[in-house]
């Protein structure tokens, strides 16, 4: 049977909670009304070129990345001839050239830096579905702008920002997809998310320990940098971020995954878009994230020694300092 939607979002709260308001408006079950497929912005071009037999496509809180933006172009050209209604939810910092020929192609594109991707959803998708947001849709924005935007106004906000990056991979999916369901029913906590609760805060604590065994501290171009290697599961980047940001006095936190391949920026003066731009990604001034593409000889060195990762990474940032000239201090 053919699915009426397809909703391609980002793998976090704001992520799961802008597909949720979005169906929820439409009323539209998800899975069953809809397909859904969580990414991240380096997979995004890929994605859509596998999108098929739907009438609406909907994307959210995915910012294009620089090296892969005319393959995604192809795809939206695609989607579009093909007689699928095409619209674009984001917060996040884009070229105004891409909008602009996004647009022509035909697509309706809703960016809009002032809030999250979940307030981006909530503000500009009820005339887009001719429907009214109700009090659920209000709340989940709310708690989940002050988690997104790191503001933390909002008692829900550190529990479900937690929650939702219990699990990862194929477990992950199905428990996002639990949480976006739980979303679109109506609910914001139920007692399982207690007890996932209770389990991310033991493994947080001891994801921080390990963290700290891996990091690579390094004064370049103006810029302290501190680079740690984070093992899959919790604390989420931007945790871990921040609180290497206190601890070791860093400017910019490059967080790289023992078996993942992007750069996670995170600062708090530093305009880490730019630096993340400049390695082929993209996103916020204080939170940004890039590809990392290393050659065979630091893959191969990385299996035996995962420091490695680490110290790519920094040759990278270090070359991007040098071309700008030094450290681009943020001006929000």
């Amino acid at each position: 049977m053919k699915q009426r939607y397809a909703v391609v979002t980002h793998t976090d709260l704001d992520g799961v909670a802008s597909a949720a308001i979005y169906l929820r408006l439409a009323g539209a079950e998800p899975d069953i009304d809809a397909s859904i497929t969580f990414t991240e912005p380096y997979k995004l071009h890929r994605v859509l070129q596998n999108i098929d037999g739907v009438d609406r496509l909907a994307i959210m809180d995915l910012g294009p990345n620089a090296d892969t933006f005319n393959d995604l172009v192809e795809a939206v050209a695609r989607l579009v001839e093909s007689g699928v209604r095409v619209e674009w939810y984001d917060h996040h910092r884009w070229a105004p050239e891409w909008v602009e020929k996004l647009s022509s192609l035909g697509a309706r594109m809703h960016v809009d830096t002032s809030t999250c991707g979940a307030g981006v959803v909530a503000k500009y998708a009820p005339a887009e579905l001719e429907a009214e947001p109700d009090g659920v849709i209000e709340r989940l924005a709310r708690a989940t702008c002050a988690a997104d935007l790191w503001r933390w106004d909002d008692p829900l906000a550190p529990r479900l920002y937690r929650v939702v990056d219990r699990y990862h991979g194929a477990r992950g999916d199905r428990w996002k997809r639990e949480i976006l369901r739980g979303f679109w029913e109506g609910s914001l906590w139920w007692p399982e998310l207690d007890e996932a609760l209770n389990e991310y805060l033991k493994r947080e604590f001891s994801g921080f320990n390990d963290a700290l065994r891996n990091v690579v501290v390094a004064d370049m171009h103006g810029c302290r940098a501190v680079l740690v290697l984070k093992r899959p599961g919790p604390p989420n980047a931007s945790i871990l971020g921040n609180s290497l940001i206190d601890r070791l006095s860093a400017d910019v936190v490059a967080i790289v995954r023992r078996r993942g391949r992007g750069i996670s920026l995170r600062s708090r003066r530093v305009n880490v878009r730019e630096i993340a731009f400049r390695l082929g990604g993209g996103g916020h001034p204080r939170a940004a994230g890039a590809p990392l593409k290393m050659p065979l000889r630091y893959r191969l060195l990385a299996f035996f020694w995962p420091k490695a990762r680490l110290y790519y990474a920094k040759h990278l940032i270090e070359q991007v300092l040098e071309d700008i000239g030094g450290c681009p201090v943020t001006q929000e």
